[in-house]
Formats: structure tokens, sequence, C-alpha cells
């Protein structure tokens, strides 16, 4: 295993067919992009393609830097799972369907079994992943150049970052690229004055997790104190953003703030982006409403509990981690309230698309390769 570990990077040529591998969650893939920027920055002429779950679909659909969008069949392979005699025939439909591609390069950002099985699966000659102990599920035996990052707990930007670096490209800038189309803008703004035509700042909170993730949740009742907190002493706006399933919970911080809080309209992914490109302030869990906050630029206040910040903090100077190690519930209010203030107190310029130094954030990562 060895050899594989120690397999020099090659370079990626104009000719490649490269699929990149990052079915979901929202987060993680907002997290893959400045890898993929890298990428394209480094390799202009390359084919690029993506394959991902239908919930970050939007967030690729044509973005400038790649060349095609695969939606992986999520709903058609639960259901062949739970009628096995099908399931043959569906991943070999798939199959068939990478290879028509004729992709020379699959790169594995995801490193789990299912990531893996896609990589073997494309006929690709070369398929990257993460090398034992930086990847689940036994990943690393559908791959046959290993990455390995000098350390185990790096930002997952950066760690990407170190994938892409293992074909070559080269930078040291930390991108998000997230297109914005007028009619988004458009609506953005209409439904922002509609809340606000005082012009308050606005303070967007995000109370919401995946089902999987309520763990991560700070409690609805904090909620109501920091939106009632924003309203009379910062003279804030605080608007709740919420997603499939939330409205109820975005509801009950309306109620329970007396209406200090205002509850958004339903929103996909593309809409909340630019809605945050024009608010103050985020604040919210590690989740991926958080991971689009500081992908266009709006500061965030974020609140973690056990989960490690030095994997999954936004990245960058203007933002502030509120952490409580058992629970995020040990935060308080006040403490939110007394980052937000902090934050709203800089009056800092805000860039529509931050962009981040790799040898000032991760001095002792950036240049690491397998």
């Amino acid at each position: 295993m060895r050899a594989f570990m120690d397999r020099p990077s090659a370079r990626l040529e104009d000719h490649d067919r490269v699929l990149l591998i990052r079915l979901g969650a929202v987060g993680d893939v907002l997290r893959t992009l400045p890898a993929l920027h890298l990428i394209r920055a480094s390799y202009p002429g390359t084919h690029l393609s993506w394959i991902v779950e239908d919930p970050a679909r939007e967030l690729l659909v044509d973005h400038p830097e790649l060349d095609e969008v695969i939606v992986f069949p999520r709903r058609e392979m639960a259901q062949a799972a739970a009628r096995p005699h099908t399931l043959p025939r569906r991943v070999a439909a798939l199959a068939e369907t990478l290879r028509g591609r004729r992709f020379s390069v699959a790169v594995d950002f995801q490193g789990s079994f299912k990531s893996g099985l896609l990589a073997r699966l494309s006929g690709a000659r070369r398929r990257l992943g993460f090398a034992p102990g930086h990847c689940r599920e036994f990943s690393f035996l559908f791959t046959n150049e290993w990455v390995r990052p000098r350390q185990r707990y790096v930002n997952r930007v950066e760690r990407n970052l170190v994938m892409a670096e293992q074909m070559g490209a080269t930078g040291d800038a930390i991108e998000i690229v997230l297109t914005e189309r007028p009619d988004e803008r458009g609506a953005a703004e209409m439904l922002l004055r509609s809340f606000n035509p005082e012009g308050r700042p606005i303070v967007l909170l995000s109370p919401g997790t995946s089902r999987r993730q309520r763990w991560k949740r700070w409690p609805t009742e904090h909620y109501c104190r920091l939106a009632s907190h924003l309203r009379s002493a910062v003279g804030a706006l605080p608007l709740v953003a919420w997603g499939p399933g939330e409205e109820g919970l975005a509801q009950s911080i309306v109620s329970g703030s007396r209406g200090d809080a205002v509850a958004a309209p339903p929103t996909s992914l593309r809409l909340l982006a630019a809605i945050l490109r024009r608010c103050s302030l985020f604040v919210g869990a590690d989740t991926g409403p958080m991971h689009l906050a500081w992908g266009v630029g709006c500061p965030v206040v974020a609140l973690f509990g056990p989960t490690d910040p030095r994997l999954n903090a936004p990245l960058g100077p203007g933002h502030i981690v509120l952490r409580a190690g058992r629970s995020a519930s040990h935060i308080s209010p006040e403490q939110v309230l007394a980052a937000v203030g902090t934050i709203l107190g800089r009056r800092a310029p805000r860039s529509a698309t931050p962009r981040l130094s790799r040898a000032v954030l991760f001095p002792e990562t950036a240049g690491a390769g397998s």
C-alpha cells in the first residue's frame, strides 16, 4: 500500500476528462467549490464534470467553471436497494452513463463507500481519493492515487484544496464562485424591501438543521430571546430562514419573540444566497446555510457544540465562532448578542466574493500533497 501513498503527483492534461465527486451535503459541496476554482484556474481547457445529489444541484447548474453537472439518482438507488433484485441493473445503468463520458480522471472529494464506488464505476484510469485514515468506509480501496494531508484535523476547505494540488493545481486563493442572476437579485431586493422598509440592519437567523443533526440546533427559546434583543438593543431586523419541514420552527420563533422576528418565505438555495449577500449578519449552527453565508461574504456568528471548529468553522477574519463543547444550548443569547454587536460595530467593507489566502489561514498545511 505504500506504493500508492508514495506515488508522486501527476498533472492534468488539456485532453483529460475529469469527474469530480462530491454528492452532498450542501455545506460540503460549498466547501469543495474553492478546489474547483483552483483546478479551473490551473487548467482552463480541461473538461470538468461534477456528480452531485439533487439537494445541492442548483449550486452547480450553469456554474461557469463546470462543463457538466450529473445528478446522482439517489431516490432511484434507494428504491432499488429496497428491492435488491433490481439493484444490479440500476448500478449497471449508472456505470454505463458514466463510462459513456470517457472520463480519464475521477476525483473523490467525499471519501465514502458510495463516492469511492462511483469513482470505480466511472471507468477512469486515474482515481484520486484520500488515503486510509483520512476517509471513511474503506473508500480508499476504489482509488489508485491517495492524498494524505499533513494534519488529520484541517478545515475541510483546505483538505479539498490539498486534493486539487495532487492534480498539479496551484494557487493561494480560497474563493467560492457563485454567480447571481438578475432575477435572483431582483427577487431578493424586493423581498427585503417588503420586510424592511426602514432599512434596518438585517440579521438572518437560521435555526434548522438536518434531521440527522438535530443535536446541532440552538434552542428555539434562545432564538426568541435573541430576536427581541436584536430589535431593542441593536435596532436590527431578525429574519428567520427555514428549509423543507422547518416552517413550524420559524413560526415558533416569530410567535415566541412576540413578532420581533419575521419569517422569510420559502426560498431556494440560490435565492437564499442572494438574500445573504444583502444581510448584515448570519446567526446559526454548523449547517449548509452557514457555509453559504461565508461563501457569499456575509459575516457569521457560528454556534458550535461538540463539532470541531477546526474542521468546519467559517473562514476569514470577519466571523465569530462561539462554542460550548457538550452542547450549543449552553451558549446564551446574551453571548450571541455581544458577538453580533462586535461584528456590526466593525463596519468593515463587504466583498460579494471573499478572496482569502491559504498561506495566511493555513501556513502549516498549504502546499501539502500526498
